[in-house]
């Protein structure tokens, strides 16, 4: 994305004189926030947990080297790829050549601010790719050619009469004459037309909201069910994610998840939290077949061991600016660049420059919301003073640097000539730098070793590496970059041997860091909570006496639906075993979720009673085309498997698996609710992507259970 951030000014000016945009930002400026203080009244233990959040990222950032290679050691281990990045120009050559190597013509995305700020698109579509946004508000500015102007709520700035116009021209073989003066007209229009792109894509490329080091998985939190879809439908899953996600274990990022989802929209959890591991396993019944991650540095490890390291903590809720008067009063384009708001002062001069973006830490009036309400604990206004300080001292360029730009000019003139003096000196770096395999300074370089040990270099660069081999290269010298740069800031505050130990302690222990009251209560209560807050987000929940009735009772609610007498269901064993065969006039298979199925039943791993929550898990009994792909999505739940908290789920979770010999799951789903957006006018919807309706099965008897293990 094209930086205008230097024009700051203007942009706000621009913005201040555009009715729409004042009338969107004001509907903007009371929702979220409103709906923040009420999630956060409702947990008591909120303020307790932005601490225990922010001293997680601290903890893992002080050991962001070591957790960084034990999650691509495990990705590894699970049979994925992981792939180095310095800059956005390799993370677009990598992905690239990923897309090449596939022959892939059709790629789907799911919402993902590290692409925008490397400009992904434009570069995959030079290729001669077509790129499609799956996130309908991502969607809707990608048809309009225009950026994201909120992280989370990308088209806030938006009217629905302006994506209807813009339908109406880019969807020029419907009727011209349909209706779509309702929000809901223009979403089911958009699902309808993204549907076809999601089962034709050949990639599928995500973010990550989080990276766990201890089972190498990747994390995306969504309403609208489109990552799921992109990650699961495609034979390649791409996550294109920056280093400062990773986190140590489940529980970790358990106690995060629990800030995210209050912090940046008001809910309790978002409708669809998913963990991916690795592609597809031999027998499972669907998700991708190759399992990529683009590990993006892009000037953070620069910010390590400085006074803006406290930056890399942010979790990317969007807190900040949904608080900030001066975003309330010029929107998000107006900063000109990918991440806007007070985040965005602060993020933006750190990858920009201060010379590009020196004008976003003054877009502030110190009120300090921002800091009051981010969720890690960030000090935006003592961030953003420090740029105002690099810009007040910022001059040209020194001698030294003109004279240098000038010498390797007149080399690189003379392609012969610099190819034999690069050829000299690498082989001197590397036979001098072989033991070390780094340097900790070089003559002319300190701009460099100053702040991060210089790799040495392995000799020089073969001419003859071309497609993997010429991307494996890239990306291990990038890894030996990222990695240099992180120890670099790392060694001068810690003792190794003691980081390790505490590394290695974290990952084994599993601590459960705080849990909230709510959910630790007698069963029989925690039961009720379950039921009391699954259907706070719209889902229904009806008590089932004994397994045997669940046929008749599924029969029944599909008819009381208008929907055909069509069942696809999981096979799984405790549904196979049901008695279906008292229903001839319901037709029920038993697979993986296919596009024409309308209703679908799963068996549900746990039922998390804090948010009212379903857990599963892929595998040869249970898969996300069968969460994902219909309008009806039917779960039996055990009223036994009605736990109170996350971290009670994931020891279900490692016992299941553990039972089997199996490890951690391709694709583990926290369901909470139907899909659902506020992308047109801010206005709740449900049935984008994923399901419509999502119909709860609470068994209460297990009399007549089939034995376990069968």
């Amino acid at each position: 994305m094209k930086s205008t951030a230097h024009a700051f000014k203007d942009n706000a000016h621009r913005a201040m004189q555009d009715p729409q945009l004042t009338r969107a930002l004001n509907k903007f400026k009371t929702g979220f926030p409103m709906k923040r203080a009420q999630a956060v009244a409702a947990l008591p233990e909120f303020e307790a947990l932005r601490d225990v959040g922010k001293a997680i990222k601290d903890h893992t950032l002080a050991h962001l080297d070591l957790y960084l290679e034990t999650f691509e050691r495990n990705v590894r281990a699970a049979g994925g790829h992981v792939h180095w990045a310095r800059t956005a120009e390799e993370a677009r050559s990598i992905i690239r050549g990923i897309c090449k190597a596939k022959n892939a013509r059709l790629v789907t995305k799911g919402k993902s601010m590290v692409s925008e700020e490397i400009g992904l698109n434009a570069s995959l579509q030079e290729d001669g790719l077509e790129v499609v946004e799956t996130d309908l508000g991502e969607y809707i500015l990608q048809i309009r050619n225009e950026a994201p102007s909120h992280i989370i709520a990308p088209a806030l700035h938006l009217s629905k009469e302006q994506v209807a116009d813009d339908f109406r021209r880019v969807h020029t073989d419907l009727p011209a004459d349909r209706r779509l003066s309702e929000p809901n007209d223009l979403l089911t229009e958009a699902r309808v037309r993204l549907r076809n792109k999601f089962l034709q894509a050949d990639v599928g490329i995500t973010g990550a909201n989080f990276l766990i080091a201890e089972t190498g998985s990747t994390v995306i939190v969504t309403n609208e069910g489109n990552g799921d879809l992109t990650q699961s439908l495609p034979k390649t899953h791409i996550v294109l994610t920056s280093i400062e996600k990773v986190v140590p274990t489940l529980e970790d990022a358990s106690t995060l998840l629990r800030l995210l989802a209050r912090s940046a929209t008001g809910q309790e959890f978002t409708s669809y939290t998913t963990f991916s591991t690795g592609p597809k396993r031999a027998d499972d019944i669907d998700g991708p077949e190759n399992y990529h991650v683009v590990l993006l540095d892009n000037g953070r490890s620069a910010l390590l061991g400085t006074e803006m390291q406290e930056v890399l903590r942010c979790i990317r809720c969007g807190a900040c600016m949904n608080h900030c008067p001066v975003y309330h009063a010029v929107g998000g384009h107006a900063y000109g660049w990918v991440y806007p708001g007070p985040i965005g002062s602060v993020i933006d001069p750190a990858i920009l420059g201060v010379k590009e973006a020196g004008h976003l830490p003054n877009a502030s009036t110190f009120c300090g919301r921002c800091e009051s309400v981010c969720p890690v604990r960030i000090p935006l206004p003592k961030l953003m003073r420090h740029w105002r300080e690099k810009e007040f001292e910022a001059n040209l360029q020194p001698k030294a640097m003109r004279y240098g730009i000038g010498v390797w000019g007149w080399f690189a003139k003379r392609p012969a000539l610099y190819a034999a003096a690069a050829n000299i000196g690498l082989r001197a770096m590397a036979a001098v730098g072989k033991r070390r395999g780094r340097f900790k300074a070089l003559p002319l370089a300190g701009g460099w070793t100053d702040t991060r040990d210089f790799p040495a270099p392995r000799g020089p660069p073969s001419r003859n590496s071309t497609g993997a081999a010429a991307m494996a290269e890239q990306s291990n010298a990038a890894r030996d970059g990222v990695l240099g740069a992180i120890r670099k800031a790392a060694s001068h505050l810690r003792d190794e041997a003691a980081a390790r130990a505490a590394v290695e302690q974290r990952l084994s222990a599993h601590a459960r860091n705080l849990l909230p009251a709510r959910g630790q209560i007698p069963h029989a209560e925690r039961v009720e909570l379950f039921i009391r807050m699954a259907q706070a987000v719209a889902a229904s929940v009806e008590r089932v006496p004994e397994r045997s009735r669940i046929p008749q009772i599924v029969a029944d609610y599909l008819s009381v639906h208008n929907l055909p007498a069509r069942l696809r269901a999981a096979p799984d064993p405790e549904l196979q075993s049901l008695d279906w065969s008292g229903l001839p006039t319901l037709e029920v298979a038993f697979g993986r979720g296919e596009p024409e199925d309308q209703a679908t039943i799963t068996l549900a791993i746990a039922g998390i009673a804090e948010t009212g929550t379903l857990f599963g898990a892929s595998g040869n009994d249970a898969g996300p085309t069968l969460s994902f792909l219909p309008g009806t999505h039917i779960v039996v739940l055990p009223v036994d498997r009605v736990v109170g908290s996350y971290e009670e789920a994931w020891d279900l979770l490692r016992q299941r698996q553990a039972a089997k010999g199996l490890g951690m799951p391709r694709a583990v789903n926290f369901i909470t609710g139907p899909s659902r957006t506020a992308d047109i006018e801010q206005t709740s919807l449900v049935h984008v992507h994923g399901p419509g309706r999502l119909h709860i099965l609470l068994v209460d008897s297990a009399a007549d259970a089939p034995p376990q293990g069968s």
